[in-house]
């Protein structure tokens, strides 16, 4: 388990991909249960309450509370737009243009556990909104390297913005079904930017909380510059 920071009240954690965060019906050893364990090494209390989760593709930093107090008042917070965070990405295909914001409202779909664009007055569906900003663009591969400020925090938020604007991300091929141009390509950056089984191209590299900024990078971050 790799650190990125810890206090008395929090603990960020560096999530590699394909851990879940909490688990599900499997035996999967899932971030949380090895935060719980670090704590009890270390006589500790044994609580972990998640502030912000990550999809299990996806790598980077996971805030935890290490008592209630502590998880009311990063969960408000983060409610609040108090907590800053910053994803980086790889997708298929040239974003224009080079910063902009991204609105939709979406609809999460339990049973496929996936979301879709809808329109504003669909039942159930959210408001979605991000900003962006392009690092680099690697035209041998035609693919993007994306800086990503999320400012709402939906279920597989940047995934599906991108995807249905034709941009999905290196290694996705759940939102394939969104972006069939791009089939070829999705599974040709995986193979480039070696990403694992059950990783794709996004990362949450960087976290700010009251001022304090939190940062890793991703193995696959060394091709950014690379063209």
């Amino acid at each position: 388990m790799k650190i990125a920071y810890e206090d008395n009240f929090i603990i960020i954690v560096d999530k590699p991909s394909g851990q879940l965060v909490q688990s599900g019906k499997n035996f999967d050893m899932d971030l949380t249960s090895e935060v719980l364990n670090y704590r009890k090494q270390k006589k500790e209390t044994p609580y972990a309450a998640v502030i912000n989760r990550l999809d299990r593709p996806v790598s980077g930093l996971v805030l935890f509370a290490k008592d209630k107090k502590s998880a009311a008042k990063y969960s408000k917070i983060l409610g609040q737009q108090g907590i800053n965070k910053h994803y980086i990405c790889a997708v298929c295909g040239y974003v224009q243009p080079q910063t902009g914001t991204m609105v939709d409202y979406l609809l999460k779909d339990a049973k496929e556990n996936c979301s879709k664009v809808v329109r504003a007055d669909k039942s159930g569906a959210k408001k979605a909104e991000l900003n962006y900003r392009v690092i680099n663009y690697h035209s041998d591969w035609n693919c993007t390297f994306l800086d990503v400020e999320l400012i709402t925090g939906r279920h597989h938020q940047i995934r599906t913005q991108f995807s249905s604007r034709g941009h999905v991300l290196a290694g996705d091929y759940k939102y394939l079904t969104v972006d069939k141009e791009n089939k070829e390509t999705c599974a040709f950056l995986a193979e480039k930017l070696n990403l694992k089984k059950n990783e794709i191209a996004l990362c949450a590299y960087s976290i700010e909380i009251f001022g304090n900024l939190y940062k890793t990078n991703p193995d696959w971050a060394k091709y950014i510059t690379s063209n």
